[in-house]
């Protein structure tokens, strides 16, 4: 028989009782990162049970089907120059990629720069995240842009 070619788009929906037991252990891990009961991945898997590079190896090909429907949560801090356009072109690149902006923060100018925190939603119809954060880089007045966490 011919091996099937893996194609990285296709999605299943399994029953959590089907799944082999390393799946449900990084979706504990992610539980635990997430509600702060565990400060880093080295700490969660220890706590479950799994080795890291299990848990790396599997983080991106398993998530709840309530957050494929929600769409992925991700913070960014964007260091931009104090100047009249700035946020509201980083905020247009958002609303290009298809994100939901779901809050952000802003700090006092500090020697000519803003610091700001943005957390915003995507789904499947969005850019991806790498895509978006080198958009933000190219925005006239943008002095650095980091990913803090994905969910």
């Amino acid at each position: 028989m011919a091996k099937q070619k893996k194609t990285p788009d296709a999605y299943y929906i399994v029953r959590g009782d089907d799944l082999p037991e390393v799946f449900l252990k990084v979706m504990e891990v992610k539980r635990l990162l997430d509600q702060g009961r565990a400060r880093s991945v080295n700490e969660a898997v220890k706590k479950v049970g799994i080795s890291r590079s299990a848990y790396y190896k599997y983080r991106k090909s398993i998530r709840a089907l309530k957050t494929i429907d929600q769409g992925a949560i991700t913070a960014v801090l964007i260091v931009m120059e104090h100047l009249k356009r700035v946020a509201p072109l980083c905020f247009d690149t958002f609303f290009e990629a298809g994100a939901e902006i779901l809050s952000f923060l802003q700090s006092p100018p500090v020697d000519g720069l803003v610091h700001v925190l943005v957390t915003y939603r995507t789904d499947g119809n969005t850019w991806p995240d790498d895509v978006l954060i080198y958009r933000l880089t190219q925005t006239r007045g943008v002095v650095h842009v980091q990913s803090l966490r994905q969910t």
